[in-house]
């Protein structure tokens, strides 16, 4: 992240340019349900990522559980997900939905910070500015949407909601199914600790 602010893209052939190219045909949609990403002050009064290591004393007077805020869950599953075949290929979109309904698109050309200190303020930079752009070119890399079904589940596509209490599948059987459909496949998936967002 440079002084301003704004992220880092990386370099990735073969991605289509706009959101409504990028919700159609054969393609993966993974959306993060309830990450815990909220702004708070910090103790020099600047804003910072909400977490549960930083902000104890916050959260107990708030009445909060420390594990409903783990920022780090969002930061594990994009560090996983940039690094997936899918992406590669440039057939994976990503969407954030936090847990105060916040609908976040994070582009392809997004580096996801290694670190979590630097995803913090990438984070933090995007809840505050609402959209963060490329240092070289006039990119936006990730944003705040409208929060609509229309803007992350493109109609006649296929649904799957992970949950603890549904029944387990092999993957390798279960991915079979979607390999010969021409419509995006959607997965959302908790990034939460423990239960279902």
């Amino acid at each position: 992240m440079d002084a301003e602010g704004r992220g880092y893209m990386r370099p990735v052939e073969a991605i289509a340019s706009t959101r409504e190219r990028r919700l159609t045909g054969q393609r993966v949609i993974v959306v993060l349900e309830g990450a815990s990403l909220e702004l708070a002050q910090g103790k020099d009064r600047s804003l910072q990522l909400l977490n549960s290591l930083e902000h104890k004393q916050l959260l107990r007077k708030c009445d909060r559980q420390c594990d409903e805020v783990r920022p780090d869950i969002a930061h594990h599953c994009l560090l996983s997900l940039q690094e997936s075949p899918l992406n590669r290929a440039g057939r994976l979109c990503v969407f954030i939905r936090t847990a105060d309904r916040q609908l976040i698109e994070i582009s392809p050309l997004l580096t996801v910070p290694p670190t979590y200190q630097e995803f913090a303020k990438l984070m933090t930079n995007l809840l505050y500015a609402r959209r963060l752009k490329a240092v070289e070119k006039n990119v936006t890399l990730a944003q705040i949407v409208k929060n609509e079904h229309a803007n992350f589940l493109p109609p006649n596509s296929v649904k799957v909601a992970l949950t603890v209490s549904g029944r387990s599948v092999a993957l390798s059987e279960f991915v079979q199914r979607f390999k010969e459909t021409d419509t995006p496949v959607v997965f959302v998936v908790g990034a939460v600790a423990h239960s279902d967002p």
